[in-house]
Protein backbone atom coordinates (compact mmCIF):
# COMPACT_ATOMS: atom_id res chain seq x y z
CA UNK A 1 0.00 0.00 0.00
CA UNK A 2 1.03 3.67 -0.72
CA UNK A 3 2.89 5.50 1.95
CA UNK A 4 0.89 8.68 1.13
CA UNK A 5 -2.39 6.99 1.37
CA UNK A 6 -1.24 5.63 4.57
CA UNK A 7 -0.33 9.16 6.10
CA UNK A 8 -3.77 10.24 4.86
CA UNK A 9 -5.84 7.68 5.85
CA UNK A 10 -4.19 7.64 9.37
CA UNK A 11 -4.40 11.67 9.52
CA UNK A 12 -8.27 11.35 8.26
CA UNK A 13 -9.84 8.91 10.50
CA UNK A 14 -12.19 10.48 13.13
CA UNK A 15 -10.98 8.12 15.71
CA UNK A 16 -7.52 9.87 15.56
CA UNK A 17 -9.23 13.14 15.40
CA UNK A 18 -10.76 12.61 18.75
CA UNK A 19 -7.75 11.08 20.17
CA UNK A 20 -5.72 14.13 19.07
CA UNK A 21 -7.78 16.60 20.64
CA UNK A 22 -7.87 14.63 23.51
CA UNK A 23 -4.22 14.46 23.88
CA UNK A 24 -3.75 17.81 22.89
CA UNK A 25 -5.88 19.33 25.27
CA UNK A 26 -4.70 21.64 28.28
CA UNK A 27 -5.37 21.40 31.65
CA UNK A 28 -5.57 24.96 34.19
CA UNK A 29 -2.02 24.66 34.36
CA UNK A 30 -1.21 24.42 30.91
CA UNK A 31 0.27 21.27 30.45
CA UNK A 32 -1.59 18.62 28.41
CA UNK A 33 -1.48 14.62 28.31
CA UNK A 34 0.80 14.74 24.82
CA UNK A 35 3.63 16.85 26.64
CA UNK A 36 3.27 13.94 29.18
CA UNK A 37 4.04 11.51 26.60
CA UNK A 38 6.95 13.04 25.24
CA UNK A 39 8.51 12.75 28.34
CA UNK A 40 7.29 8.90 29.03
CA UNK A 41 8.48 8.70 25.12
CA UNK A 42 11.96 10.24 25.54
CA UNK A 43 12.81 9.50 29.46
CA UNK A 44 9.85 7.09 30.40
CA UNK A 45 12.47 4.99 33.03
CA UNK A 46 12.23 8.37 35.35
CA UNK A 47 8.34 8.47 35.14
CA UNK A 48 6.41 6.62 38.14
CA UNK A 49 4.61 3.42 36.88
CA UNK A 50 1.12 4.43 37.19
CA UNK A 51 1.97 7.33 35.15
CA UNK A 52 3.72 4.94 32.47
CA UNK A 53 0.81 2.67 32.77
CA UNK A 54 -1.70 5.25 32.05
CA UNK A 55 0.37 7.13 29.06
CA UNK A 56 0.61 3.27 27.73
CA UNK A 57 -2.49 3.17 24.93
CA UNK A 58 -1.30 6.66 23.99
CA UNK A 59 2.41 5.35 23.78
CA UNK A 60 1.10 2.58 21.68
CA UNK A 61 -1.50 5.06 19.48
CA UNK A 62 1.76 7.10 19.28
CA UNK A 63 4.04 4.17 18.13
CA UNK A 64 1.44 3.06 14.85
CA UNK A 65 1.54 7.06 13.84
CA UNK A 66 5.22 6.63 14.05
CA UNK A 67 5.54 3.21 11.85
CA UNK A 68 2.65 4.71 9.23
CA UNK A 69 4.92 7.41 8.96
CA UNK A 70 8.24 5.45 8.16
CA UNK A 71 10.20 6.81 10.91
CA UNK A 72 13.05 5.11 13.29
CA UNK A 73 12.09 4.77 16.96
CA UNK A 74 15.82 6.48 17.37
CA UNK A 75 15.37 9.30 15.28
CA UNK A 76 11.72 10.04 17.04
CA UNK A 77 13.35 9.96 20.93
CA UNK A 78 15.90 12.17 19.29
CA UNK A 79 13.24 15.20 17.38
CA UNK A 80 11.21 14.69 20.42
CA UNK A 81 13.86 16.07 22.29
CA UNK A 82 13.49 19.15 20.75
CA UNK A 83 10.71 21.67 22.40
CA UNK A 84 10.54 23.43 19.30
CA UNK A 85 9.25 19.64 17.39
CA UNK A 86 7.45 18.91 20.63
CA UNK A 87 5.37 22.05 20.30
CA UNK A 88 5.07 21.48 16.04
CA UNK A 89 3.48 18.00 16.63
CA UNK A 90 1.08 19.52 19.90
CA UNK A 91 -0.36 22.06 17.06
CA UNK A 92 -0.44 19.69 14.39
CA UNK A 93 -2.18 17.66 16.20
CA UNK A 94 -4.94 19.75 18.16
CA UNK A 95 -5.18 21.32 14.35
CA UNK A 96 -6.28 17.76 12.75
CA UNK A 97 -8.24 17.58 15.85
CA UNK A 98 -10.55 20.41 15.20
CA UNK A 99 -10.70 20.54 11.62
CA UNK A 100 -9.94 16.91 10.42
CA UNK A 101 -6.88 16.62 8.23
CA UNK A 102 -7.25 19.48 5.24
CA UNK A 103 -5.12 20.09 2.33
CA UNK A 104 -3.99 22.41 3.13
CA UNK A 105 -4.11 21.96 6.96
CA UNK A 106 -6.07 25.05 8.69
CA UNK A 107 -4.19 25.49 11.71
CA UNK A 108 -5.73 26.73 14.86
CA UNK A 109 -2.92 29.02 15.56
CA UNK A 110 -0.14 29.50 13.27
CA UNK A 111 3.14 27.84 13.18
CA UNK A 112 5.04 31.15 11.66
CA UNK A 113 4.39 34.57 13.45
CA UNK A 114 6.40 37.67 11.82
CA UNK A 115 6.66 40.45 13.84
CA UNK A 116 7.17 43.84 12.45
CA UNK A 117 8.70 44.58 15.76
CA UNK A 118 9.17 48.54 14.96
CA UNK A 119 8.63 50.50 12.28
CA UNK A 120 12.27 52.36 13.08
CA UNK A 121 15.04 51.75 10.02
CA UNK A 122 18.48 53.73 9.04
CA UNK A 123 17.58 52.78 5.49
CA UNK A 124 15.29 53.70 3.06
CA UNK A 125 14.69 50.97 0.54
CA UNK A 126 12.33 51.19 -2.49
CA UNK A 127 11.02 48.20 -2.10
CA UNK A 128 10.01 48.59 1.26
CA UNK A 129 6.45 47.16 2.45
CA UNK A 130 6.42 48.52 5.81
CA UNK A 131 7.02 52.49 4.19
CA UNK A 132 9.61 51.94 7.50
CA UNK A 133 11.66 55.01 9.06
CA UNK A 134 10.79 56.11 11.68
CA UNK A 135 9.17 55.15 15.34
CA UNK A 136 5.07 54.77 15.29
CA UNK A 137 3.25 56.84 18.08
CA UNK A 138 1.39 53.88 19.65
CA UNK A 139 4.44 51.07 19.08
CA UNK A 140 3.79 48.22 21.61
CA UNK A 141 5.95 49.06 24.89
CA UNK A 142 8.14 46.39 26.72
CA UNK A 143 5.30 45.21 28.99
CA UNK A 144 3.34 44.58 26.02
CA UNK A 145 5.62 43.13 24.20
CA UNK A 146 6.01 40.53 26.51
CA UNK A 147 2.70 39.69 27.14
CA UNK A 148 2.60 38.75 23.09
CA UNK A 149 5.49 36.62 23.92
CA UNK A 150 3.35 34.73 26.39
CA UNK A 151 0.14 34.85 24.20
CA UNK A 152 2.03 33.03 21.43
CA UNK A 153 3.24 30.40 23.09
CA UNK A 154 -0.01 29.65 25.14
CA UNK A 155 -1.34 28.91 21.63
CA UNK A 156 1.94 27.11 20.41
CA UNK A 157 2.96 28.70 18.51
CA UNK A 158 6.18 27.67 17.44
CA UNK A 159 8.37 30.29 15.58
CA UNK A 160 9.00 33.80 15.44
CA UNK A 161 10.52 36.16 12.92
CA UNK A 162 11.17 39.46 14.01
CA UNK A 163 11.40 41.73 11.19
CA UNK A 164 10.92 45.98 11.03
CA UNK A 165 11.75 48.15 10.31
CA UNK A 166 15.13 47.28 11.69
CA UNK A 167 14.87 44.79 14.74
CA UNK A 168 18.11 45.37 15.54
CA UNK A 169 17.44 49.05 16.48
CA UNK A 170 15.10 48.43 19.03
CA UNK A 171 16.63 48.36 22.66
CA UNK A 172 13.53 45.99 23.38
CA UNK A 173 14.34 43.22 21.32
CA UNK A 174 16.81 41.56 23.28
CA UNK A 175 14.25 41.52 26.22
CA UNK A 176 11.48 39.76 24.16
CA UNK A 177 14.65 37.30 22.41
CA UNK A 178 15.21 35.92 26.55
CA UNK A 179 11.60 35.89 26.83
CA UNK A 180 10.79 33.96 23.99
CA UNK A 181 13.95 32.21 24.39
CA UNK A 182 12.38 30.56 28.28
CA UNK A 183 9.07 29.04 25.88
CA UNK A 184 11.99 27.56 23.48
CA UNK A 185 10.55 29.50 20.22
CA UNK A 186 12.43 28.94 17.28
CA UNK A 187 13.56 32.61 16.59
CA UNK A 188 14.98 34.65 13.15
CA UNK A 189 15.68 37.96 12.54
CA UNK A 190 15.19 39.35 9.76
CA UNK A 191 17.88 42.61 8.76
CA UNK A 192 19.77 44.67 6.61
CA UNK A 193 23.00 43.66 8.28
CA UNK A 194 24.71 46.51 8.64
CA UNK A 195 24.38 46.99 12.51
CA UNK A 196 25.98 42.89 12.55
CA UNK A 197 28.89 43.66 14.50
CA UNK A 198 30.62 40.45 15.92
CA UNK A 199 29.08 41.54 19.61
CA UNK A 200 25.55 41.58 18.14
CA UNK A 201 26.65 38.41 16.46
CA UNK A 202 27.78 36.67 19.28
CA UNK A 203 24.93 38.28 21.22
CA UNK A 204 22.51 36.59 18.76
CA UNK A 205 23.76 33.06 19.51
CA UNK A 206 23.95 33.61 23.70
CA UNK A 207 20.27 35.06 23.52
CA UNK A 208 18.93 32.34 21.45
CA UNK A 209 18.52 33.04 18.04
CA UNK A 210 18.55 30.38 15.49
CA UNK A 211 18.57 32.43 12.30
CA UNK A 212 19.77 35.52 10.72
CA UNK A 213 18.32 36.19 7.05
CA UNK A 214 20.00 39.76 5.76
CA UNK A 215 19.03 40.84 2.77
CA UNK A 216 21.28 41.77 0.32
CA UNK A 217 19.97 42.80 -3.46
CA UNK A 218 23.02 43.19 -5.67
CA UNK A 219 26.52 41.54 -5.95
CA UNK A 220 27.14 45.37 -6.61
CA UNK A 221 27.57 48.19 -4.26
CA UNK A 222 25.97 50.75 -6.37
CA UNK A 223 23.27 49.04 -7.23
CA UNK A 224 22.73 47.63 -3.68
CA UNK A 225 22.76 50.96 -2.14
CA UNK A 226 20.71 52.79 -5.35
CA UNK A 227 18.06 50.31 -4.25
CA UNK A 228 18.18 50.43 -0.56
CA UNK A 229 18.52 53.92 -0.56
CA UNK A 230 21.46 55.39 1.24
CA UNK A 231 24.95 55.24 0.05
CA UNK A 232 28.23 53.13 1.39
CA UNK A 233 25.95 50.19 3.27
CA UNK A 234 26.27 47.64 0.84
CA UNK A 235 29.82 47.19 2.42
CA UNK A 236 28.05 47.40 5.59
CA UNK A 237 25.89 44.85 4.89
CA UNK A 238 28.27 42.94 3.51
CA UNK A 239 30.40 43.28 6.71
CA UNK A 240 27.75 42.02 9.15
CA UNK A 241 27.29 38.54 6.56
CA UNK A 242 30.63 37.89 6.97
CA UNK A 243 30.49 38.51 10.79
CA UNK A 244 27.16 36.59 11.34
CA UNK A 245 28.57 33.55 9.39
CA UNK A 246 32.29 33.75 11.31
CA UNK A 247 29.94 33.08 14.85
CA UNK A 248 29.20 29.40 15.46
CA UNK A 249 25.50 28.32 16.58
CA UNK A 250 23.23 30.46 13.88
CA UNK A 251 22.24 29.70 10.62
CA UNK A 252 23.03 32.71 7.61
CA UNK A 253 20.76 33.50 4.94
CA UNK A 254 20.85 36.05 2.20
CA UNK A 255 17.64 37.42 1.06
CA UNK A 256 17.26 39.25 -2.16
CA UNK A 257 14.35 40.75 -3.19
CA UNK A 258 14.45 39.62 -6.95
CA UNK A 259 13.34 41.96 -9.70
CA UNK A 260 13.62 43.53 -13.43
CA UNK A 261 16.71 45.40 -11.59
CA UNK A 262 18.80 42.12 -10.24
CA UNK A 263 17.00 39.62 -12.48
CA UNK A 264 20.48 39.09 -14.74
CA UNK A 265 22.19 39.06 -11.31
CA UNK A 266 20.28 35.46 -9.61
CA UNK A 267 23.48 33.56 -10.35
CA UNK A 268 25.68 36.22 -9.19
CA UNK A 269 23.93 36.05 -5.90
CA UNK A 270 23.43 32.81 -5.34
CA UNK A 271 27.11 31.91 -6.10
CA UNK A 272 28.03 35.07 -3.64
CA UNK A 273 25.87 33.48 -0.95
CA UNK A 274 28.22 30.20 -1.47
CA UNK A 275 31.50 31.72 -1.28
CA UNK A 276 30.98 33.89 1.41
CA UNK A 277 29.76 31.04 3.81
CA UNK A 278 25.81 31.40 3.91
CA UNK A 279 23.80 28.31 4.65
CA UNK A 280 20.69 29.64 2.35
CA UNK A 281 19.84 31.96 -0.61
CA UNK A 282 16.70 33.49 -0.26
CA UNK A 283 14.56 34.71 -3.13
CA UNK A 284 11.81 37.18 -2.05
CA UNK A 285 8.81 38.13 -4.49
CA UNK A 286 8.46 41.59 -4.98
CA UNK A 287 4.89 42.92 -3.89
CA UNK A 288 3.66 46.39 -4.43
CA UNK A 289 2.63 47.36 -1.09
CA UNK A 290 4.07 50.10 0.84
CA UNK A 291 6.98 51.99 -0.88
CA UNK A 292 6.84 48.98 -3.43
CA UNK A 293 3.79 50.85 -5.29
CA UNK A 294 6.19 53.49 -6.61
CA UNK A 295 8.22 51.01 -8.44
CA UNK A 296 5.77 48.84 -9.76
CA UNK A 297 6.86 48.81 -13.23
CA UNK A 298 10.29 46.66 -11.39
CA UNK A 299 7.98 43.57 -11.02
CA UNK A 300 8.84 40.15 -13.05
CA UNK A 301 7.29 39.05 -15.70
CA UNK A 302 5.48 35.15 -15.17
CA UNK A 303 8.38 34.31 -17.53
CA UNK A 304 10.94 35.72 -15.65
CA UNK A 305 9.54 34.40 -12.23
CA UNK A 306 9.21 31.02 -13.96
CA UNK A 307 13.04 31.12 -15.18
CA UNK A 308 13.83 31.81 -11.40
CA UNK A 309 12.13 29.06 -10.29
CA UNK A 310 13.83 26.82 -12.44
CA UNK A 311 17.76 28.19 -11.32
CA UNK A 312 16.70 27.60 -7.71
CA UNK A 313 15.72 24.39 -8.26
CA UNK A 314 19.05 23.31 -9.92
CA UNK A 315 20.74 24.62 -7.68
CA UNK A 316 19.16 23.36 -4.81
CA UNK A 317 19.58 20.22 -6.35
CA UNK A 318 23.29 20.28 -6.33
CA UNK A 319 23.13 20.32 -2.67
CA UNK A 320 25.66 23.13 -2.20
CA UNK A 321 23.35 25.56 -0.60
CA UNK A 322 19.57 25.80 0.35
CA UNK A 323 17.88 28.12 -2.44
CA UNK A 324 14.10 28.92 -0.96
CA UNK A 325 11.71 31.49 -2.21
CA UNK A 326 8.42 33.12 -1.24
CA UNK A 327 6.93 32.56 -4.34
CA UNK A 328 4.48 29.45 -3.75
CA UNK A 329 4.95 28.36 -7.21
CA UNK A 330 8.41 26.83 -6.49
CA UNK A 331 5.98 23.72 -5.38
CA UNK A 332 4.78 23.70 -8.63
CA UNK A 333 8.38 23.70 -10.55
CA UNK A 334 9.46 21.21 -7.79
CA UNK A 335 7.06 18.94 -8.24
CA UNK A 336 7.12 18.78 -11.71
CA UNK A 337 11.03 19.06 -12.44
CA UNK A 338 11.89 15.77 -10.11
CA UNK A 339 8.52 13.77 -10.61
CA UNK A 340 6.84 14.38 -7.57
CA UNK A 341 9.54 13.40 -5.46
CA UNK A 342 10.54 16.91 -4.40
CA UNK A 343 8.88 19.67 -3.26
CA UNK A 344 8.68 22.99 -0.55
CA UNK A 345 6.76 21.85 2.33
CA UNK A 346 6.55 25.84 3.84
CA UNK A 347 9.06 28.95 2.81
CA UNK A 348 11.51 27.40 4.84
CA UNK A 349 11.52 23.86 4.57
CA UNK A 350 11.17 21.25 2.25
CA UNK A 351 10.32 17.01 1.92
CA UNK A 352 11.24 14.52 -0.44
CA UNK A 353 10.72 11.01 -1.28
CA UNK A 354 7.26 8.92 -1.74
CA UNK A 355 5.54 11.48 1.43
CA UNK A 356 6.47 14.60 -0.16
CA UNK A 357 3.62 15.51 -1.68
CA UNK A 358 1.40 14.59 1.08
CA UNK A 359 3.60 16.67 3.19
CA UNK A 360 3.64 19.79 0.60
CA UNK A 361 -0.16 19.70 0.65
CA UNK A 362 -0.75 19.33 4.08
CA UNK A 363 1.19 22.52 5.00
CA UNK A 364 -0.10 24.10 1.78
CA UNK A 365 2.30 26.76 0.26
CA UNK A 366 0.99 30.27 0.65
CA UNK A 367 0.14 30.08 4.31
CA UNK A 368 -1.07 33.25 4.51
CA UNK A 369 -3.94 33.95 7.05
CA UNK A 370 -4.05 29.81 7.72
CA UNK A 371 -0.55 29.04 8.96
CA UNK A 372 0.95 32.44 9.19
CA UNK A 373 0.46 35.95 10.08
CA UNK A 374 2.07 39.42 11.06
CA UNK A 375 1.80 41.34 13.68
CA UNK A 376 2.72 45.20 13.30
CA UNK A 377 4.62 47.97 15.85
CA UNK A 378 1.58 48.66 17.02
CA UNK A 379 -0.17 45.40 17.82
CA UNK A 380 -1.90 46.07 15.05
CA UNK A 381 -2.46 42.21 13.60
CA UNK A 382 -2.69 41.06 9.68
CA UNK A 383 -2.76 38.66 7.57
CA UNK A 384 0.24 38.95 6.04
CA UNK A 385 3.40 41.53 6.34
CA UNK A 386 2.51 42.35 2.57
CA UNK A 387 -1.10 42.39 3.22
CA UNK A 388 -1.75 45.73 5.28
CA UNK A 389 -5.42 44.36 6.02
CA UNK A 390 -6.15 45.28 9.75
CA UNK A 391 -7.71 41.61 11.68
CA UNK A 392 -7.21 42.61 15.46
CA UNK A 393 -5.38 44.56 17.59
CA UNK A 394 -3.39 42.97 20.55
CA UNK A 395 -3.55 46.38 22.63
CA UNK A 396 -7.73 45.09 23.47
CA UNK A 397 -7.92 41.34 22.50
CA UNK A 398 -5.96 38.34 22.69
CA UNK A 399 -3.92 36.47 20.28
CA UNK A 400 -6.30 33.29 19.91
CA UNK A 401 -9.26 35.69 19.73
CA UNK A 402 -8.18 37.43 16.92
CA UNK A 403 -6.79 34.20 14.85
CA UNK A 404 -9.89 32.00 16.03
CA UNK A 405 -12.78 34.96 14.99
CA UNK A 406 -11.53 36.91 12.49
CA UNK A 407 -13.78 36.89 9.33
CA UNK A 408 -10.64 37.98 7.29
CA UNK A 409 -8.52 35.24 8.22
CA UNK A 410 -11.41 32.86 7.95
CA UNK A 411 -12.25 33.78 4.33
CA UNK A 412 -8.57 33.20 3.49
CA UNK A 413 -8.21 29.41 4.85
CA UNK A 414 -10.03 28.25 2.60
CA UNK A 415 -8.92 28.24 -1.46
CA UNK A 416 -12.38 26.34 -3.09
CA UNK A 417 -13.04 29.83 -4.62
CA UNK A 418 -10.08 31.38 -5.94
CA UNK A 419 -10.27 33.14 -9.05
CA UNK A 420 -9.47 31.68 -12.37
CA UNK A 421 -6.25 29.18 -13.21
CA UNK A 422 -5.64 29.50 -8.62
CA UNK A 423 -8.97 27.84 -8.45
CA UNK A 424 -8.79 25.17 -10.64
CA UNK A 425 -4.77 24.60 -10.66
CA UNK A 426 -4.27 20.45 -10.04
CA UNK A 427 -1.15 22.24 -7.56
CA UNK A 428 -3.99 24.28 -5.57
CA UNK A 429 -3.17 22.55 -2.28
CA UNK A 430 0.33 23.26 -2.69
CA UNK A 431 0.70 26.57 -4.00
CA UNK A 432 -2.55 28.71 -3.68
CA UNK A 433 -1.16 31.56 -5.26
CA UNK A 434 0.40 34.60 -3.43
CA UNK A 435 -2.78 36.51 -2.10
CA UNK A 436 -0.46 39.09 -1.28
CA UNK A 437 0.52 39.83 -5.08
CA UNK A 438 -3.49 39.14 -5.85
CA UNK A 439 -4.36 41.43 -3.44
CA UNK A 440 -1.84 44.29 -3.86
CA UNK A 441 -2.73 44.12 -8.00
CA UNK A 442 -6.55 43.34 -7.81
CA UNK A 443 -7.67 44.51 -4.28
CA UNK A 444 -9.09 41.00 -3.71
CA UNK A 445 -6.82 38.25 -2.17
CA UNK A 446 -9.12 35.92 -4.24
CA UNK A 447 -7.96 37.18 -7.26
CA UNK A 448 -5.09 35.36 -9.29
CA UNK A 449 -1.43 35.59 -8.44
CA UNK A 450 -0.47 37.53 -11.79
CA UNK A 451 3.34 36.06 -11.06
CA UNK A 452 2.46 32.39 -11.76
CA UNK A 453 3.14 31.64 -15.49
CA UNK A 454 -0.20 29.91 -15.45
CA UNK A 455 -2.01 33.48 -14.82
CA UNK A 456 -0.18 35.56 -18.26
CA UNK A 457 -3.50 36.62 -18.98
CA UNK A 458 -4.16 37.97 -15.55
CA UNK A 459 -0.77 39.65 -16.39
CA UNK A 460 -1.81 41.09 -19.60
CA UNK A 461 -5.04 42.56 -18.52
CA UNK A 462 -2.95 44.50 -15.88
CA UNK A 463 -0.72 45.90 -18.56
CA UNK A 464 -3.54 47.31 -20.33
CA UNK A 465 -4.31 48.91 -16.98
CA UNK A 466 -7.62 46.43 -16.30
CA UNK A 467 -7.30 46.87 -12.41
CA UNK A 468 -10.21 46.16 -9.64
CA UNK A 469 -9.55 49.80 -7.50
CA UNK A 470 -11.45 49.19 -4.52
CA UNK A 471 -9.75 47.41 -2.06
CA UNK A 472 -10.92 45.09 1.03
CA UNK A 473 -10.57 47.00 4.29
CA UNK A 474 -10.01 45.31 7.48
CA UNK A 475 -11.51 45.03 10.88
CA UNK A 476 -10.23 45.94 14.37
Amino acid sequence: MDLSYLISFFLKSRINRKVFSLLSRKNKNGRSILQELFQFYTNGDKLKLTTRLRLLPFFIFFEIGRMIFNQKKSEVKEKLSDPIFQRGISLTMRSVGKYGMRRPQIFTAPPVVVWNFTNICNLKCKHCYQDAGKRLKQELDLKSRLKVIDQLAEEDVFSIAYSGGEPLMDKDLWEVIKRANKYKFYQSIATNGTLITPDVARKMVEMGVNYVEISLDSTKAKVHDEFRGIPGFWEKAVKGIENAVAQEGIQVGIASTITRLNFEELEDLIQFAKNIGADKFYAFNFIPTGRGKDIVNVDLTPEQREEMLNILYDHYQKGDIVCMTTSPQYARVCMMKSNLSFAPSSHYTTARGRQARVLAEFIGGCGVGRAYCSIQPDGIVTPCVFMPIPVGDLKHQSFGEIWNNSPILKELRHREDLEENCGICEYRAVCGGCRARAYAYFGNYKAPDPGCINNKEAFLRLKKGERKPKPVTGQV
